[in-house]
Formats: C-alpha cells, sequence, structure tokens
C-alpha cells in the first residue's frame, strides 16, 4: 500500500498541484495559491510556499523541489499572476522569475545589476521597477527580453500602478537613505520617456489601482517629523487629493480599499512600542471602518484579497522564525492559519 501511495504522489506531482510528504495521503497539499517570503537580507533564503486556500495546508519547498533545490535567491519583493505565468522579483539576486504554476518550475531572467522591485503588467508587457540605475524597465512576455528602460530621477523607485495607458511610479529615497522624495512618476506606456513627477507626500512606496480612474499611493513620511499618509491620483488630471490615511500596506477589492497601518511611538528613550490597526476605506466618500476581526494579528507584512470570494490574507512576520499567512472571510470568520517562510509578504491566488 506504501508502494501505491509513493506511485499516486509522484504522478500528483508531475502535474504540479500536490506535494506528499512521508507517503501519507493526509499530507497531500493541492496548491491553488503562492506565498511570497521575503526572506533575511543576505540570507538567500527567499521562497515561495504552496498554499491550498480550501484546507490551508501548506507545502514549504513548493519552489524548491521543482527547481532541483535552487533557492529563490537573496530578498523576494513582490510577485504577480499575469497570463499563465507567475512572474517574481528578487532584488538582491538581480532577477525576474518566470514560474509555471501549474508545475513550480522557473525560467531565471538574469536582470544584470539592476535591483529589480516592483512589477506591473499590461499589453503583453512587463513593468519592473529598479534601483540600479533609478528606472522602470519593459520586459516582452514573450521573449523575456528589456525592451527598454524609461529612466526617473535620483531615488530609489518602489511601487508601480498601470491605469489608462500611464504607469504610476513611488519615488521614494536616495540610495543612502539620507533624502526622501515626495513624487510619484507618470510614464506614458507609449513613448515610455520623459515621465512627468507630482507630488504626492514624503517617501512614498506603495501604489494601488483603486479603479480605472484613481490610483492610490501611500507614503512613509520621515518617520520623525513628518507624518505618514496616502492620496489619491485622478490618472486623467492627475489631480492629487489627500485621504490622510496611514497605510503600511493595501489591497483594492470591489473598490474597497483594506489597508493596515503600523506606527512605532518611542515611549520612553530607547523604548518603542508598535501599535498597529486595520481598516477598510471607501475612497468614494472618504470613509473608512476599523477590520477589529484582524487586531490580533501584531506584526503584519502584508495584506492581499481573493478577488472571486473576497477572503482576505494578512501576511504575518515573526521575528527569527517563519511567518503565518491568517485567511478571513469578509464576514471576519478566520478560515485557516497557515506557517510561511520567513517574512511572508504577498499571497497569489492562482
Amino acid at each position: 500500500m506504501k508502494h501505491i501511495t509513493r506511485m499516486l504522489c509522484i504522478g500528483l506531482l508531475a502535474l504540479g498541484f500536490t506535494a506528499c510528504n512521508n507517503d501519507d495521503e493526509k499530507d497531500i497539499v493541492n496548491v491553488n495559491a503562492l506565498v511570497l517570503n521575503e526572506g533575511g537580507w543576505g540570507g538567500n533564503n527567499a521562497s515561495i510556499t504552496g498554499l491550498d486556500t480550501r484546507t490551508g495546508k501548506v507545502d514549504a519547498n513548493w519552489f524548491d523541489r521543482a527547481n532541483d533545490g535552487r533557492p529563490l535567491g537573496d530578498v523576494a519583493q513582490d510577485m504577480l499572476k499575469y497570463g499563465s505565468k507567475v512572474y517574481a522579483t528578487v532584488t538582491f539576486s538581480n532577477s525576474l522569475e518566470v514560474i509555471d504554476p501549474k508545475t513550480g518550475t522557473s525560467q531565471r531572467v538574469d536582470m544584470g545589476d539592476r535591483n529589480p522591485r516592483h512589477i506591473a503588467a499590461e499589453g503583453g508587457k512587463l513593468y519592473i521597477t529598479c534601483y540600479n540605475p533609478c528606472s522602470v524597465v519593459r520586459v516582452d512576455t514573450a521573449s523575456l527580453e528589456i525592451e527598454a528602460t524609461c529612466q526617473l530621477g535620483e531615488f530609489h523607485p518602489e511601487g508601480i500602478a498601470i491605469a489608462q495607458g500611464k504607469a504610476f511610479v513611488a519615488s521614494s529615497v536616495t540610495a543612502d537613505n539620507s533624502t526622501y522624495d515626495d513624487k510619484v512618476y507618470v510614464v506614458d506606456l507609449a513613448s515610455f520617456s520623459n515621465p512627468q513627477a507630482i507630488t504626492v507626500g514624503t517617501n512614498p512606496g506603495m501604489v494601488k489601482k483603486v479603479s480605472d480612474s484613481k490610483i492610490l499611493v501611500a507614503y512613509a513620511g520621515n518617520y520623525s517629523d513628518i507624518p505618514a499618509g496616502s492620496a489619491l491620483v485622478d490618472v486623467a488630471s492627475l489631480e492629487v487629493t489627500q485621504t490622510y490615511q496611514e497605510m503600511a500596506g493595501a489591497a483594492v477589492y470591489n473598490g474597497m480599499v483594506y489597508a493596515y497601518a503600523s506606527t512605532w511611538v518611542e515611549v520612553t528613550p530607547g523604548d518603542w512600542q508598535q501599535t498597529v490597526g486595520y481598516l477598510k476605506y471607501n475612497p468614494a466618500n472618504g470613509e473608512s471602518t476599523l477590520l477589529d476581526f484582524l487586531s490580533g494579528i501584531a506584526n503584519p507584512y502584508g495584506i492581499d484579497i481573493d478577488a472571486t470570494n473576497g477572503d482576505i490574507y494578512v501576511s504575518e512576520s515573526i521575528s527569527g522564525a517563519n511567518g503565518d499567512v491568517h485567511c478571513y472571510s469578509q464576514s471576519g470568520t478566520l478560515r485557516f492559519k497557515a506557517e510561511a517562510g520567513i517574512f511572508p509578504k504577498k499571497v497569489v491566488v492562482l
């Protein structure tokens, strides 16, 4: 019977959706979502965890096993599903991973020394923000060649979102972390040159498409006397409207923004305490409500939503250990809590 089970597992692995451990049917994981784990800086321990969202079971070695033990690399930054592939950037390994979600096998694309960061996709192209030089590069998804580069300023670009043929790119901080920018670059995808800079707030990092007409930008301030906040950008007019809502991470579902804020306060010299809050924000009227059912998650590191059913995924970091992914329904019911890797930051439902 053990032999039969083993052969069944091998066959299922060939299809790419399952993992079998200890020759035991109860350990089969039907992977229908992926968790990107950032890993520790310089540790070469970024990873991708396979997740079964129906049961909460995980396959911790999903990527490594499918790629003959090759690690994902040093500091995974972003991941998205576009077409039939999943794309992931690994900043200090200077790589773009092109992953078959059915099998887990990946083609590693060398990005030179660009330090790729965040990804958006449109019209069969990937648009990737890069630190070196500060730019956005356009990658063709068929050839996987870098077709063009749009130079930005002297500040590191971070988040990117696309609407109405324009890429909106956050411009955050200089390489030595000494000076913060307050701009978002607007790149016309057709010309892919001469980007327009608009002022949003100090140290912008996260950029999300709310709708075809609105872009959300969150800025972190200077961690001292300039506060964090967020703003909405009108895609057509480029008019900026401040919301003043602090958001360290956010996801959009049905036009609503689900976000968390994380504030550190020095209560006594050298004694810092973190305050975390979760909210649901309506960009149409500026109203927000607290998501109290998430309040028990102390160290959020990412938030994502399943577009098909509205399930909310909050990734939580745990110092010195693997982090967790918490899955809640829209009604606030905990569906499951699953162990992921080091600094889990993004969940992509396949």
